[in-house]
């Protein structure tokens, strides 16, 4: 009598075993009964490769290699690889080990074997030369209920998609220390980052940085720091809960404010350190102001106080006795008259006497 090559039956040849019969087909049933359902607990041991036990003849009680499923148990001394025998197969495996630090693998003898996941099932099926994890190399695959991974999730060669059914689920990634780094609130159609209650389409609670351009054409909310390279916003930019802070490196960098038709309403200089309001380059003075509308009928400067019993202008300079100073002392007359400058108090233009010298 042979086995045979998968399941290590009994083959009958004509006229073997007479008056046995019975005997042997009831040992190549449960053979059978262990192929489709059995399990068996396996010890991994210190060698590698250790093969799965093999009975010829018996019901092959006991042996491992005949079982549909198969429980490796142990503490790990050294990397292992399991084998079976080089046939087709079908097997459900369940890494219980014990790995500290070591590699366990399965495979047929002499063939190639694959790395097993400690406290994971595998579902693995031989060609009699390869090992192939099913799982590992799926086609579609759906849950209906809860999918929980421990390990690594790789999407490569396809698209995610997440909610396609437009229903009220949220979405959520933590950090190492923060809950809800990235947070999608499904009920209110918005994205959070470092928050779970976003109050704008995207509500940044912290730093953002823009690296290249950021184009904007919509209302941008940031409750922390943003930093951009380049940032274009054909919609509404606020700010709120942080600072603004514009070319904190000290670069030779300028900022330009438009009006309806003014080009250079409000600008910093940031080569010459100055800044123009109507002028695109300051030089008069720290604050350079230019009233740029010959037609506009408007002061270059306008001064409102509400605090009655406070000055409209202070001013904080060196004094001296004689005009070497920003500040003089000095209340002699000899000085000349040049000129006359034009202001309006109170709706009522009057002009301001100059002199050419202080003393």
């Amino acid at each position: 009598m042979v086995d045979s090559n998968i399941l290590n039956l009994n083959l009958m040849t004509t006229g073997s075993n007479s008056g046995t019969w019975g005997t042997v087909t009831n040992e190549n049933l449960q053979k059978l009964e262990q192929a489709m359902k059995g399990y068996i607990a396996v010890s991994i041991g210190g060698s590698s490769p250790q093969a799965l036990t093999i009975a010829s003849g018996g019901t092959g009680s006991g042996v491992q290699q005949p079982n549909a499923a198969l429980k490796f148990i142990g503490s790990m001394s050294t990397n292992v690889t399991v084998t079976c025998e080089a046939n087709s197969n079908w097997y459900i495996i369940d890494d219980a080990t014990t790995k500290n630090g070591y590699t366990l693998s399965f495979g047929p003898t002499g063939g190639t074997a694959v790395d097993l996941v400690a406290g994971s099932k595998h579902l693995i099926y031989t060609d009699g030369s390869t090992a192939f994890d099913v799982l590992a190399d799926a086609g579609n695959v759906k849950a209906n209920g809860t999918l929980q991974a421990t390990g690594d999730v790789t999407f490569n060669g396809g698209a995610f998609s997440f909610n396609s059914s437009l229903a009220d689920k949220d979405a959520v990634f933590a950090g190492d220390t923060q809950a809800n780094l990235l947070f999608t609130d499904a009920s209110t159609d918005r994205v959070g980052i470092n928050t779970a209650s976003p109050t704008t389409q995207l509500d940044v609670a912290g730093t953002f940085r823009a690296t290249g351009a950021a184009t904007l054409s919509s209302t941008l909310g940031v409750t922390g720091l943003l930093t951009a390279s380049t940032l274009t916003a054909t919609g509404n930019v606020e700010i709120d809960g942080g600072n603004f802070t514009f070319n904190e490196t000290g670069a030779a960098v300028d900022a330009k404010f438009e009006g309806d038709t003014d080009t250079a309403l409000l600008v910093t200089d940031g080569s010459a350190d100055l800044v123009g309001i109507g002028i695109a380059t300051p030089a008069g003075g720290k604050l350079e102001i230019n009233q740029n509308n010959a037609a506009g009928a408007i002061a270059c400067l306008s001064l409102d106080q509400d605090d009655t019993d406070q000055e409209f202008i202070y001013f904080d300079g060196t004094s001296a006795g004689d005009s070497t100073k920003s500040l003089s002392s000095s209340t002699a007359t000899a000085g000349t008259k040049q000129g006359a400058i034009r202001i309006n108090v109170n709706g009522t233009d009057r002009w301001i006497r100059f002199y050419d010298s202080a003393v």
